[in-house]
């Protein structure tokens, strides 16, 4: 049930994660396949799914497009892994295809009646004769083995008695208590080792506690219970990795004779302190690194004499924004490779045979394969014809490099080249949208406001008649260190679609322009980057053919807290609007979770009350007119419902036309993915929030009376 809070006053009850996360998808071998199950069924009395819909691209969204989420390559270099989920109206899952140069697309795991969850984390074994990969199957969380040869997938089980006493193992039949629940693992690259992550079995006494209803707990985080284990391939023999600290992260070196360990307290009140730790896999010796409290990426360089890192940038800016230094382990010299860089430096690379690292750098509106020089910091771009590429996938012997491409009239493909920075060919994979769907270009347009170049991206729809002008939905991304970039977005063509302008802003406050735009927002939320909003409109209205009277502005997380500013400071739009939006920075930095990267910003609230009430849009909410829509999550934990709540009743006290959505089971993620027209495993949310969202649009451009009247429509006439 989705909920309208204008006309229900009792919130749905909240369903625990056990009912949210069944058990995982069924493996079908060749003698054993089965086709997905159907989505739920409508009642005799339900609207259809047209109707639901409201228009056929958004009922395509259900029932045509899938996503790609992730790639491990080969041993030999000839087969690439994809995990590509099912279609929301199949169920949304993800799966695991085999793809390859010249080969048809195969998948290989399905779903059954009565499986959730999918298949994650796909590796190929160092042998190539297995695929592993992480499922939730009769109730319990694993890590799989499906022999390439044929046959049902081998469950390895790990457990951990109240002792402390480990064992682990391929195969039998499903224990029924002291499972550790795996998280993620990774193979040394020699093929010796599995390193293993996972969750402690439940105390039995704590489990006991909850049957009988018997739960209170203290909201302190409670004390470290994700462990590591190091399990010997050959023999399934598994020990347990002891350290200090809780787990977070590792890297095996490039040699496999050891590997990075990284653990961190994960507190709020003191934010990243990060210890690194130099395990051996053969006698677990574990010795601690001299490395900053804020590093990441960390990994040994060939020949052992240098070590490559990231750290915070050295400018101020948020966390997150790093740099690139290098370590001589003989001196302890530092050296940061990369200060005052126009870009991003991401934690995740490949260490190459000479030292240097292979790369994906985001800069500006791109995301482009590089080779960085950890000796001088050089830069070498290996572009692909694409605009954006995802992270790099390699296998142990760097003999093939697999990576995901897009622009913004070419949904994701998936690439391969034989060595790095060879030229790539494509593979064939299932198609992930409609083939009826018109492809709209970008188009790059730049500003100037307050000392600052602003960067967009214009989407037009083709063929407007001399003469016309065209409505302008401007759309703010999320962050507010984030940012657009030039890929393909089903939402984009939804939107152009319908006749309008669409443009895409990457405001200060960004990622991709460097440590000095990053943290050009600093103690000024609301304040700068709303007018650099609000210098794009004007260029717009100078330069292309859009109809001033007809404007809206939407945006989801940081869009929706520009979202909130911008319609307490301007009537210029005509609709506004607001997903997940923060709106009272007070009672957002005490009710979210984890409050360091607001922090950097604006500091503890309390401690610059007026700074902080300015940042705040429910600051400016008395001078609201424009109607406003807002769309939540009812568990979103990022940004809370109590902040759509704190905006709606306040709008509403002012005599301000406003509407809230609230969907139950969805956290900040998931109304995300909705708002921005992806794959869901809710088989109705989206397709009933993109129908109010583009019922209102329409609404407001026609000049009703009440555009919000659709909006607050919960079951659509036909």
């Amino acid at each position: 049930m989705i909920l309208n809070h204008k006309t229900t006053s009792r919130f749905a009850a909240r369903h625990a994660w056990a009912c949210l996360l069944l058990a995982g998808a069924a493996i079908a071998s060749p003698a054993a396949a089965q086709t997905a199950a159907p989505a739920a069924s409508q009642s005799a009395t339900s609207p259809s799914p047209a109707v639901l819909a409201g228009f056929p691209m958004n009922d395509e969204i259900r029932t045509k497009v899938r996503a790609m989420r992730g790639l491990a390559v080969s041993p030999d270099g000839k087969s690439v892994l994809a995990g590509i989920t099912d279609t929301t109206a199949e169920g949304g899952l993800p799966h695991l295809w085999l793809l390859g140069p010249d080969a048809k697309p195969r998948q290989l795991t399905f779903t059954r009646s009565g499986d959730r969850g999918g298949e994650t984390s796909a590796q190929f074994s160092p042998d190539g004769k297995s695929i592993l990969f992480l499922a939730t199957r009769d109730g319990a969380r694993s890590l799989f083995r499906l022999p390439q040869s044929g046959g049902e997938p081998e469950r390895f089980q790990i457990t951990k008695s109240q002792k402390g006493e480990v064992a682990g193992g391929w195969g039998g039949a499903l224990k029924k208590d002291n499972l550790v629940a795996p998280g993620g693992y990774a193979f040394s690259p020699d093929g010796k080792y599995l390193a293993l992550w996972g969750d402690d079995p439940e105390d039995p006494a704590i489990k006991a506690r909850k049957e009988r209803k018997d739960d209170g707990y203290n909201h302190e985080e409670p004390e470290a219970h994700t462990f590591l284990y190091m399990v010997d391939i050959a023999s399934g023999a598994t020990r347990p990795v002891k350290l200090d600290g809780k787990f977070n992260d590792l890297e095996w070196s490039y040699d496999s004779v050891d590997m990075i360990v990284t653990t961190d307290p994960r507190s709020d009140l003191t934010g990243p302190d990060s210890s690194f730790w130099q395990v051996n896999p053969d006698t677990l010796a574990a010795t601690k690194l001299d490395l900053p409290k804020t590093a990441g990426g960390v990994a040994f360089l060939p020949g052992r004499k240098r070590m490559v890192f990231t750290n915070q940038c050295l400018e101020d800016a948020p966390p997150r924004c790093n740099d690139l230094y290098v370590k001589d382990l003989a001196t302890g010299q530092v050296k940061n490779l990369t200060p005052g860089f126009d870009g991003d430096i991401p934690e995740n690379y490949t260490v190459l045979p000479n030292g240097d690292l292979a790369l994906t750098i985001s800069t500006h509106m791109r995301s482009r394969l590089a080779t960085l020089s950890t000796t001088t910091g050089a830069v070498t771009w290996h572009d692909f014809g694409l605009p954006v590429a995802s992270p790099v996938s390699t296998n142990g012997k760097l003999s093939a490099w697999a990576f995901i491409g897009t622009g913004p009239t070419d949904p994701s493909t998936v690439f391969l080249a034989s060595k790095w920075g060879a030229k790539p060919v494509t593979l064939e994979a299932p198609a992930l949208m409609p083939s009826t769907w018109a492809k709209v270009p970008s188009k790059l347009v730049t500003w100037q406001n307050e000392g600052l170049t602003i960067e967009g991206m214009l989407y037009l729809p083709p063929n407007i008649a001399p003469g016309t002008k065209i409505p302008l939905v401007m759309s703010i991304h999320g962050g507010p260190a984030g940012r657009f970039q030039d890929d393909y977005s089903a939402a984009i063509q939804m939107l152009v679609a319908e006749g309008w302008a669409v443009m895409q802003p990457n405001i200060r406050g960004s990622t991709g322009y460097g440590a000095k735009f990053l943290g050009a927002n600093k103690n000024d939320l609301g304040g700068a980057d709303y007018r650099d909003v609000m210098a794009g409109v004007d260029m717009l209205l100078k330069n292309y053919p859009i109809d001033e009277s007809k404007m809206a502005l939407i945006g989801y997380s940081y869009g929706g807290e520009m979202a909130g500013f911008v319609v307490g400071k301007t009537d210029r739009f005509k609709a506004i609007v607001s997903g997940a939006p923060v709106i009272n920075q007070f009672s957002e930095y005490g009710t979210e979770r984890g409050t360091f990267y607001d922090r950097w910003y604006y500091g503890r609230p309390w401690d610059h009350f007026a700074d902080v009430w300015r940042q705040s849009p429910i600051s400016t909410v008395m001078h609201a007119k424009t109607p406003f829509l807002l769309l939540q999550g009812e568990e979103d934990v990022t940004d809370p419902l109590g902040q759509s709540l704190e905006m709606w009743r306040a709008l509403k006290q002012y005599g301000a036309p406003v509407a809230l959505i609230v969907y139950p089971r969805e956290g900040h993620g998931e109304t995300g993915g909705s708002f921005r027209s992806l794959v869901s495993m809710e088989p109705w949310h989206g397709i009933d929030l993109r129908r109010r969202m583009f019922g209102f649009l329409r609404a407001a451009f026609a000049g009703e009376p009440d555009p919000l009247a659709i909006a607050r429509k919960d079951v659509p006439t036909p």
